[in-house]
């Protein structure tokens, strides 16, 4: 209780230099938390992408379907492979656009007999795809791994930028409670030294510094985690109205996200007060 009720007190004398730090943390924390949550989401739509990825096959009109159908299940890279009849897809096609009913009767079915087929691993759908076009038979291979793979290297080249962005603001605040607990040392040099001539262990004295720390970057944490939360509620919400099969985090996720952000609050407050407390407290000093 003496550690709070003195870290309290700090706060209220030096609320300038509380007010920067506060405002600081807060800062790279919304950034933190909202950057964070946005990567997330993006790694989810990239996986709901690479779940429905799937390599068509188009077999010529002589092609063996059900032997090239049971070549290809045997390989271990394809989890699923089925054979689509040219009326099958003429069927579906036909469902989409239903005018075609009307001119089948005058017209020939030009749709192939098409093998289709899901992988194990979706990174492997261009080898895959590679591969069953050599087989006798194939007349073409059709896969969507394009954009997926483009998904992949903008959300990597985005994750180095944000990490590097986040390492900076983190950083950033450190130095920042780092100063503000600095200057609550000064104002209370002389006070400390009579502590310490008392019999008080460095421990004690600076217990009071370190849960000012904590306090002013937990409750900029909290802060944060407020306004992070709505702001991803919005953007998520404008997502699905625009793209309802984009699939966005989910409550637990949100709640995951917000303990991990706290914890991060507690633990740089409490850092950066411990190392600017045990750099100027030094007994020499006192």
């Amino acid at each position: 209780m003496y550690a709070l009720s003195q870290a309290l007190r700090s706060l209220r004398q030096h609320l300038t230099s509380t007010l920067a730090t506060f405002f600081t943390a807060l800062v790279s924390f919304s950034l933190l938390f909202l950057l964070g949550l946005v990567l997330w989401n993006l790694d989810r739509v990239v996986a709901s992408l690479e779940r429905e990825l799937e390599v068509a096959a188009f077999l010529k009109p002589e092609a063996q379907a059900t032997t090239i159908l049971n070549e290809i299940k045997t390989w271990p890279e394809v989890s699923e492979a089925k054979l689509q009849t040219k009326e099958e897809a003429l069927a579906t096609l036909q469902l989409d656009y239903p005018y075609l009913a009307q001119a089948r009767e005058f017209i020939q079915n030009p749709l192939p007999d098409t093998i289709r087929l899901k992988l194990a691993d979706p990174q492997q759908v261009r080898e895959v795809g590679r591969r069953v076009a050599r087989i006798e038979g194939v007349d073409g291979v059709e896969y969507g791994g394009a954009l997926t793979e483009q998904l992949v290297r903008v959300l990597a080249g985005l994750r180095v930028a944000v990490n590097i962005l986040i390492v900076l603001l983190l950083l950033d605040t450190l130095f920042s409670v780092m100063g503000t607990i600095r200057l609550s040392i000064e104002n209370r040099r002389e006070e400390l030294r009579v502590m310490q001539l008392v019999g008080a262990t460095r421990r004690f004295i600076q217990g009071p510094f370190v849960a000012e720390g904590t306090l002013l970057t937990l409750a900029a944490g909290l802060v944060a985690l407020g306004l992070g939360v709505v702001s991803y509620r919005f953007l998520a919400e404008a997502l699905q109205n625009l793209l309802p099969f984009v699939p966005v985090l989910a409550q637990g996720d949100l709640v995951r996200a917000a303990l991990a952000m706290l914890v991060l609050a507690v633990l740089l407050g409490a850092t950066g007060a411990y190392l600017a407390s045990r750099a100027n407290l030094r007994e020499a000093d006192l």
